[in-house]
């Protein structure tokens, strides 16, 4: 029987090759080891862009490790990292739900998209959907969800909310694993409901 083929973003590999590396412990890596080891394990995704033989320690890897300190999955000092509690539960998630797939190397998503998941993922109002708080929400957070503000002009408020719909049209298409990025579906239905009145607003 083939494997099923899974398609990860290079944050979710490096979240991976941490907890391998850490054998699922809080153990300290510097920045150089992550760099070199990520690449032997993912050269097709990790190595420096126009020479494959060498790696890449730019932001490549640096931008989704302090995009996971952000959500409190690795704490990160000095260049020296490791996983937090958070971080290897999110990983064990991972490493159960690959099982019995094979992953293959090729990026899920556009820059442009990853850029906004990545953005959405670190606002204060996705942490307290995520922690159950859905009281502690207000309407700032539609507005920080779509990149607006109560200034924005109409146009461009309905430029941002029709970019977000893409993005988590595409989200839901890619069958993601990702325990983190997952909810972002709901937190938009979430928001969309809650403030509708806001939307329509914007939409007059």
């Amino acid at each position: 029987m083939n494997k099923k083929e899974i398609l990860l973003s290079r944050a979710d590999k490096i979240l991976l090759f941490m907890h391998e590396l850490s054998g699922g412990t809080k153990k300290n890596f510097r920045y150089e080891d992550i760099v070199a080891g990520i690449f032997k394990k993912y050269p097709e995704d990790f190595h420096l862009r126009g020479y494959r033989e060498y790696p890449d320690s730019g932001d490549l890897i640096h931008k989704p490790l302090y995009d996971f300190k952000k959500k409190g999955m690795i704490n990160a000092s000095n260049k020296i990292f490791s996983l937090t509690d958070r971080g290897i539960e999110a990983a064990k998630k991972f490493k159960q739900a690959l099982a019995g797939t094979s992953v293959v190397s090729e990026d899920r998503f556009s820059r442009a998209v990853e850029n906004e998941l990545s953005r959405i993922e670190s606002l204060e109002g996705y942490r307290l959907f995520l922690d159950g708080k859905q009281d502690k929400i207000s309407d700032s957070d539609l507005y920080n969800y779509l990149g607006a503000t109560v200034r924005t002009d109409k146009n461009s408020f309905i430029g941002r909310m029709e970019t977000v719909k893409d993005v988590v049209k595409q989200l839901k298409k890619n069958h993601l694993i990702d325990p983190i990025r997952k909810k972002i579906p709901e937190y938009h239905q979430f928001l969309f409901s809650r403030y509708e009145n806001i939307i329509e607003y914007f939409k007059k």
